[in-house]
């Protein structure tokens, strides 16, 4: 008996590439504000993993993410299993892993650290389980209760599920998950009203890319329409569906609406390629240019992200891109004048300096426009100077 044939080997193939992109994106990323906050303010589990690599290999931008990475890994894993029970061919289950990992908010899951990837894990294994095994892992939902806010979307998607199939017993058990997730870690509701749905949309496009967020609703809808569903679908569409209403009147997580919604991409591959099949080939061209289009917006997005640092040389001063970039060169330039302390009112940049070993307090360092003694250069292109 065959444990592995020409597929697996494909998806391993696709697998390998997709770890080294993520490691080569990695190799010019500094440390962001808002991954510094995570990192040395948060006592979550992904904190505490980042954490844990540094303290063993040492901090730089490869052990400070690797734990986001093997994530990453685990979740192509997941998806690949789920589509070969989704979809009709293995061929089609390494064309959605494919489409999964170009996704750019994928790419962001893989190479910026973030909580939103375990969730994603979690709410993968559980829905394999389920298509799988036709059975609910209590345990692990259990357990994931205590992981964080973020979860709560899968114990109201297995409320809904609950319902749909009429099981009395597991929409109680949701709604006690879902009750003592809140109790421990709240869902922040307060605040005045403030419409943000346009925000919330515009990030969803960005997440998925224009045309494959368009196509992935109408998806949702014909899935969620008939009659056989599964928890995979409930997930997708509750994180969607709940992520827009809120945005109505206040400001969205993303963490934990957003990239839970990604884990649905097979069912938007299997309503793709069904379209396509139940066409006479002279019918099939129409859906085939609106795929070739998808496919077109992800390559060129994900490319932007692969090589956004190049950007710097395309794009005069592209502040949108300093949060992820500078600090490690500029680390390395105050080091190389054996300088181990600076005093910088920039608060964000004072606290990236602190993760490659930059403290505060002694000389006065200071972005300046012109001159300056400290110049960071990209493929020859001055992008920052700093005067201390």
């Amino acid at each position: 008996m065959n444990f592995i044939n020409k597929f697996d080997i494909y998806f391993i193939l696709v697998l390998i590439c997709s770890i080294c992109i993520i490691l080569f994106i990695i190799s010019g990323l500094s440390i962001s504000y808002q991954e510094s906050i995570l990192y040395f303010s948060n006592d979550n589990i992904t904190s505490k993993l980042s954490r844990f690599f540094t303290s063993i290999f040492g901090a730089n931008d490869y052990t400070f993410r690797i734990s986001n990475v093997i994530i990453f890994a685990l979740n192509l894993i997941l998806i690949y299993l789920i589509s070969k029970k989704v979809l009709k061919h293995q061929k089609d289950a390494i064309l959605c892993t494919i489409i999964y990992a170009l996704i750019p908010g994928v790419i962001m899951q893989g190479t910026l650290l973030n909580q939103s990837s375990i969730i994603l894990f979690v709410v993968l294994l559980v829905c394999y389980i389920e298509i799988a095994y036709d059975k609910i892992p209590y345990f692990i939902l259990a357990v994931s209760i205590f992981l964080g806010p973020s979860i709560v979307m899968l114990f109201v998607a297995l409320f809904f599920y609950a319902l749909s199939m009429k099981k009395k017993y597991m929409a109680i058990f949701a709604i006690v998950c879902f009750t003592i997730n809140t109790y421990i870690f709240g869902i922040d509701v307060s605040g005045r009203p403030s419409g943000k749905f346009l925000d919330v949309v515009g990030a969803l496009a960005l997440l998925y890319s224009p045309p494959l967020f368009v196509y992935y609703i109408y998806t949702l809808y014909r899935n969620i329409t008939k009659e056989k569903k599964n928890l995979l679908l409930y997930v997708s569409v509750c994180s969607l569906v709940v992520s827009m209403l809120l945005s109505i009147r206040q400001n969205v997580d993303k963490e934990i609406f957003l990239f839970m919604s990604l884990c649905g991409i097979p069912l938007m591959i299997k309503q793709f390629l069904s379209d396509i099949r139940v066409r006479l080939p002279i019918f099939q061209n129409s859906y085939k240019n609106r795929f070739l289009i998808v496919v077109t917006f992800l390559i060129i997005e994900a490319a932007m992200l692969i090589f956004s640092k190049y950007l710097y040389t395309i794009i005069e001063n592209p502040a949108f891109l300093d949060s992820f970039y500078i600090a490690k060169e500029l680390s390395l330039q105050l080091k190389e004048r054996n300088i181990s302390r600076v005093t910088i009112n920039d608060k964000s940049m004072k606290k990236r300096l602190e993760f490659y070993g930059i403290g505060d307090g002694g000389q006065i360092l200071r972005k300046v426009n012109k001159n300056g003694n400290i110049i960071i250069q990209y493929n020859g292109k001055i992008v920052a100077r700093y005067a201390i």
